[in-house]
């Protein structure tokens, strides 16, 4: 079982699904499932089970959850109730963009935003998360700002309605030609993320962010990347057998790895978070075995 972290009618859960289509004749795969089940939800649930049980669930995982999953960390509100050192990296699935996209042509900059409304994902949320990260460790305009709880389906007649002047929620997702806006992405515009924010949300946080190359022009969006978890326990023939679908047919699947260098391409990864079947995968592949 994976467990995704998107609701089921979100479009990142239809990109996760794809996993179902990616092993589907591989005996080894045989009988995956790709239940929706938000974080912290997906890993704490099941972090205190047997872990003959355990091991049979795996995550996905985003570069906010990850580390701190391991951690034991994370804000009361989202926070993870034990530390998982045997949850390990095995390969990203496909990168996200996130950023604030402004209804009103007069937000240029981050300053504009106070005294604005601005809608984000209720708590708990991986995405809200990111929004209090960047609106407060990197903007400095938190406390300047009034957060609107709300869900996408709600965005266009809460913006219609001028209950909202700008969004979190309309991430930027891989579609066949290329990234798009979840919603509305004719009109999208984003709010550039620079260097000096990324540094200053990175050193308050217990993760790791990285910018995506310019969406529109000069403007960068934090990426919000999704990768495939599983634990030290869990049987390394299956694992294996996911890397080396992903390595072999990635490529045909949207937003999905095209390479060995795309499946390891992970902010700030560092050794002993790297599954030790993923590490013996890749050593192989690029020594040619």
């Amino acid at each position: 079982m994976i467990y995704s972290p998107a609701p089921a009618d979100n479009p990142l859960h239809a990109l996760n699904t794809q996993l179902l289509a990616l092993a589907e004749g591989d005996p080894l795969l045989a009988g995956m499932t790709v239940p929706p089940m938000a974080l912290p939800q997906s890993i704490n649930s099941v972090a205190d089970a047997d872990p003959a049980e355990r091991h049979r669930h795996w995550p996905i995982v985003t570069t906010a959850d990850f580390r701190p999953a391991r951690m034991g960390a994370g804000p009361d509100w989202h926070g993870y109730d034990r530390a998982n050192g045997d949850l390990k990296f095995v390969a990203k699935l496909y990168d996200v963009g996130f950023g604030i996209q402004p209804f009103d042509d007069a937000i240029r900059s981050p300053g504009d935003l106070r005294g604005k409304r601005i809608g984000v994902p209720p708590r708990p949320s991986a995405v809200r998360w990111l929004s209090e990260a960047l609106l407060g460790d990197g903007w400095g305009i938190l406390d300047d700002v009034t957060l609107v709880d709300i869900v996408p389906p709600q965005i266009a007649e809460a913006r219609t309605a001028g209950r909202i002047d700008a969004t979190s929620w309309n991430l930027i997702v891989p579609n066949a030609s290329g990234l798009e806006p979840m919603t509305g992405g004719g009109d999208a515009r984003y709010l550039a993320v620079d260097e000096a924010a990324l540094e200053r949300i990175n050193a308050a946080n217990d993760f790791e962010l990285a910018l995506l190359p310019p969406h529109a022009g000069d403007v960068r969006p934090l990426s919000f990347a999704q990768a495939l978890a599983a634990w030290d326990g869990s049987d390394p023939r299956r694992i294996e057998a996911m890397l080396a679908r992903l390595a072999d047919r990635g490529s045909r699947f949207t937003g999905f790895p095209a390479s060995i260098a795309e499946m390891r391409d992970w902010p700030g990864l560092r050794e002993e978070e790297i599954h030790p079947v993923a590490r013996a995968f890749w050593e192989t592949r690029r020594a040619g075995g």
